[in-house]
């Protein structure tokens, strides 16, 4: 496969992704987020588990394919970083499913997705006390975006406090992702098996939300319908392609191109929802893509498998 049917796959998937903050605000609005977090997150281990039982089964067949997988299991379930790793994940999904319904698609994406390379940088720079120029000036472009995109006018959203509060804390789980995934592709396994495990372990660590919430709103139209599309579109789907075209396209370039994902969001949230954005807030928003880009180009990268992690 060429470069660009790479890219056009990292590019759908990427697409599919931005369409998860729309998805959730149609929904039920007595739907919580932890419980949609939670029901989202079961059903795609479910899926995904299903998947690759099936496909180890045809490349192994039979006990020997039972047993190897057993083992890469147990393996990852051991490994901390794969805990850390569905943290993150469960962190992100609450935090994130949170945001978009009290600040808005747009402003909730633009914040969670636009931030989180920002905080992988300062996360790593910290680390390693050699902050590069690149990532400097990119933080500082990101900053200046942030305050004209949530702190000016009163259009894009309602600039809820919390809600920013809850991007934010999306971004910095994304981050965290981002970072623990590099222990994961050291531990030499593919996306296609770790991210399964993953998404089982955040299952269960928010598993208590199974009494504690109220899930009348799975036995609506609704419910149901948003439930199928985030687990198996902008999941499943998504990742699919994703994964796929990281094969073939470098971490700078997918890291690029993941920008599709708030474009998307903020075009869904503005001829969807009806949201709406000052021209000032508008700039803001295209200084965080500007600010993203140079992270990609210039800054501090991370893993470019990594990118698909937590959405």
């Amino acid at each position: 496969m060429s470069r660009s049917p790479g890219a056009l796959l990292v590019i759908s998937g990427t697409a599919l992704f931005g369409t998860v903050g729309t998805a959730r605000v149609l929904g039920p609005d007595d739907a919580s987020s932890f419980a949609v977090a939670f029901a989202r997150l079961l059903l795609s281990a479910l899926v995904m588990v299903g998947l690759g039982v099936v496909v180890a089964r045809r490349n192994r067949r039979g006990s020997a394919a039972a047993g190897a997988g057993s083992r890469v299991v147990a393996g990852l379930v051991r490994s901390p970083v794969v805990w850390g790793a569905a943290v993150a994940q469960a962190s992100f999904q609450v935090c994130f499913l949170a945001a978009v319904v009290r600040s808005g698609v747009a402003s909730g994406t633009l914040v969670a997705i636009g931030s989180a390379p920002l905080l992988t940088g300062l996360a790593v720079t910290v680390r390693t006390r050699r902050p590069t120029a690149g990532w400097l000036v990119s933080t500082l472009v990101g900053l200046l975006g942030l305050v004209l995109l949530v702190g000016v006018g009163d259009g894009l959203g309602r600039n809820d406090p919390l809600g920013l509060l809850l991007a934010l804390g999306a971004a910095a789980s994304y981050a965290g992702y981002i970072i623990a995934s590099g222990g994961l592709l050291r531990l030499r396994q593919t996306l296609d098996s770790s991210l399964p495990v993953v998404f089982t372990l955040a299952v269960v660590l928010i598993s208590p939300v199974l009494v504690l919430a109220d899930w009348s709103w799975v036995a609506s139209v609704d419910g149901l319908l948003m439930l199928a599309w985030l687990a198996l579109v902008p999941t499943v789907l998504a990742y699919a392609l994703f994964n796929r075209g990281l094969r073939h396209v470098d971490a700078p370039t997918a890291a690029t191109l993941g920008l599709v994902e708030p474009v998307v969001a903020t075009a869904l949230a503005v001829l969807v929802l009806a949201e709406s954005m000052t021209p000032v807030q508008w700039l803001g928003a295209v200084l965080i893509g500007a600010a993203v880009v140079l992270v990609a180009r210039l800054g501090v990268q991370p893993p470019a498998a990594a990118l698909a992690g937590a959405r």
